[in-house]
């Protein structure tokens, strides 16, 4: 693979954010998720998933009930585009082509530790260079400020699948930049990027600490042990299912409230994001980006899973530029 000099890299990486836009803005990224109305999730699907999800008892029974429910989601999107035209059609039909459920090497327990440590270094260069960090701090500080109202002490911040843990170090100083006092706890599932995130603590003298946590079980925190709970990147790395039950551990865990930011689906970013792993000099992040955009959400079924897995709560769902989705949800 040809490798371009780092300063070269990082100048052209560094425009992706303004080409993401750009073409957000003529309208060329969503995937015809508008064919859905709000009105087709509380006619067609919510009142019954409601209804079933109000005698659940287990686990099992909220995972299986909200995969069902997008399943259903997905289908009467193809019926919609079939009145709306051939174009229609052919864009949804492409989307349909498009998704897919393989996992990526950072999902593969057999794929070496080294190597996903590898990925989300290049992963972090990446949030660096289109300054995402603050794209998500700017998500977070409304809740923050709101939560830091009228308290002396900090605002308790849970991040899961927390991988390098950089966005918990950027918080933590953005935080403190923006004269809001927090904590900073970072979470993962795998150990190794649990360890490489407690040894950069170390290294760095900052406060942030990091657990291996599970972040659909969250069986060993208790109620309103943290404020915020945040996952960054990482919603399409779990099935309807599992993002239902993490988010209803999450209302439970949070004492104000889940958000959830990922990548918005789209079709300019297949021409864009694994331009960064050429830019980087990565295989394994391209490969990982590539299979990342066919798993995104869409706006309409993070609203559904989210109802579903929190029905008595506030939940709200809206783009945010240049390119994500972000999903809050207040139990």
């Amino acid at each position: 693979m040809a490798r371009l000099p780092l300063g070269v890299s990082g100048m052209l990486l560094a425009r992706l954010p303004r080409a993401v836009g750009v073409l957000s803005a003529v309208n060329l990224v969503v995937y015809n998720d508008n064919l859905l109305q709000h009105a087709d999730l509380d006619r067609l699907l919510l009142p019954r998933a409601l209804r079933e999800r109000a005698g659940w008892t287990e686990a099992a029974q909220l995972e299986r009930m909200a995969d069902e429910a997008v399943d259903e989601l997905r289908r009467l999107r193809s019926e919609h585009a079939a009145d709306h035209g051939r174009l229609s059609e052919a864009v949804v039909a492409l989307d349909e082509w498009l998704r897919t459920s393989d996992p990526e090497h950072l999902d593969d327990p057999d794929f070496p530790a080294e190597r996903k440590q590898a990925i989300v270094q290049v992963l972090h260069r990446f949030n660096q260079g289109v300054l995402a960090y603050r794209r998500f701090f700017s998500v977070l500080a409304p809740l923050l400020r709101s939560a830091a109202a009228g308290r002396r002490g900090p605002v308790r911040v849970l991040e899961l699948a927390s991988g390098s843990g950089e966005f918990a170090f950027a918080l933590a100083e953005l935080a403190a930049k923006s004269g809001i006092a927090v904590e900073v706890t970072g979470s993962d599932y795998v150990a190794e990027h649990v360890a490489a995130a407690r040894r950069k603590a170390d290294a760095r003298g900052v406060a942030v600490r990091f657990i291996e946590l599970d972040a659909f079980d969250q069986s060993g925190l208790e109620p309103g042990s943290y404020d915020i709970v945040f996952m960054a990147q990482s919603l399409h790395h779990f099935t309807p299912g599992q993002l239902a039950l993490v988010m209803a551990r999450s209302a439970r865990t949070a004492a104000v409230g889940f958000v959830g930011i990922d990548g918005r689906r789209s079709l300019a970013l297949f021409g864009i994001v694994p331009m960064a792993g050429v830019l980087l000099r990565s295989r394994d992040y391209i490969h990982d980006s590539l299979i990342t955009l066919r798993k995104f959400y869409t706006e309409s079924e993070l609203e559904l899973v989210a109802r579903i897995a929190v029905p008595d709560g506030f939940v709200s769902v809206r783009p945010e530029l240049p390119g994500y989705s972000v999903v809050t949800v207040c139990g």
